[in-house]
């Protein structure tokens, strides 16, 4: 209810930063048990919000059939966010036992990703018919019974910081497997500043929901050949990997030409080519966009280096012999 405009807005995202920056520093172990309880708590506050919004929506109004530019613009935004976590599942699945299947974790991963994101999406959809939505949270609010909405802004605020916290916690560890000598938590010091610097510049410089939407589209330009590589890589190999060649900083199985396999790269190219030349966003609309009628094919760009990949590494890449 503070009407402090850009002093109320400097000190939300302060305290999200803060949040996401105290659990992420901690390490795995702090990670998992805040994750694990908000997951617990955010789940029973947005069932509790679909009941609330549902009953009002309007499915009475007709509307017109999308054309193939409203199909991929909806398969790119649901699958943006997927896509952008394509590195991450790595830093948390090796905590797990070695017993655990893999059938297990892939279920595990499709099923809870799916129902959160139909659950949330059906919530958006049933509030669009309600209320203007150009800023979906104070859409959302105002559809909202007075004693739920302080709930409400918790839960979104809930949200982005269990998002966060694991956004933070992975770009830390990647900085360090770019072979940066700096302990973790030096690392998630930067990670947090450079985070700092881009939230400033959305909330203030920028539309927030229009960047991040541009943002999203172009790291799929990027995630999706890398995504469709690494996939095809799985399959080839059929998840046998030499754990020890893996962490081997010099020599190995997977060392290829000084640290450079040509197949992947080439693969990986052929891909990043196809998404950019395809790709429909604010920021950059490839020069095949046109010609297709307004279709985004961005995330085709993982089956071309996925095929591309696959054709040049078939006889190489071959499981490991435990």
């Amino acid at each position: 209810g503070w009407e402090g405009g850009h002093a109320s807005r400097a000190l939300a995202l302060g305290v999200t930063l803060a949040l996401t920056f105290a659990v992420a520093l901690w390490g795995h172990a702090t990670v998992q048990f805040a994750e694990r309880w908000m997951a617990y708590v955010l789940a029973v506050g947005f069932a509790a919000l679909l009941v609330l919004v549902l009953p009002g929506a309007d499915t009475s109004a007709p509307s017109a059939a999308p054309g193939a530019s409203g199909w991929s613009l909806a398969f790119v935004v649901m699958l943006a966010g997927p896509f952008s976590y394509l590195p991450m599942p790595a830093d948390y699945t090796r905590y797990l036992p070695r017993t655990t299947s893999l059938k297990a974790v892939t279920l595990s991963g499709a099923l809870g990703g799916f129902v959160s994101s139909v659950a949330l999406g059906v919530a958006g959809v049933a509030a669009a018919t309600q209320a203007d939505m150009t800023d979906a949270v104070a859409g959302v609010e105002s559809l909202l019974p007075g004693w739920f909405q302080p709930l409400f802004l918790a839960l979104v605020l809930g949200g982005s910081v269990t998002n966060s916290i694991i956004t933070l916690y992975s770009s830390s560890l990647n900085l360090q497997v770019l072979g940066i000598p700096w302990s973790r938590a030096r690392a998630i010091v930067i990670s947090a500043a450079v985070t700092a610097a881009g939230s400033l510049g959305a909330l203030f410089l920028t539309d927030f929901t229009t960047s991040l939407l541009s943002f999203l589209s172009l790291l799929i330009i990027v995630f999706a050949p890398w995504g469709g590589v690494f996939l095809a890589d799985m399959v080839l190999r059929r998840c046998a990997y030499d754990s020890a060649a893996l962490h081997a900083r010099d020599g190995g199985a997977y060392w290829y030409r000084a640290g450079w396999h040509p197949a992947g790269l080439t693969a990986l190219l052929a891909g990043l080519l196809f998404s950019a030349l395809t790709c429909d966003s604010e920021l950059w609309t490839g020069p095949l966009v046109a010609p297709l009628g307004g279709a985004d094919l961005t995330l085709l760009g993982a089956v071309v280096s996925g095929l591309v990949y696959v054709l040049l590494a078939r006889r190489t890449a071959t499981p490991a012999h435990s």
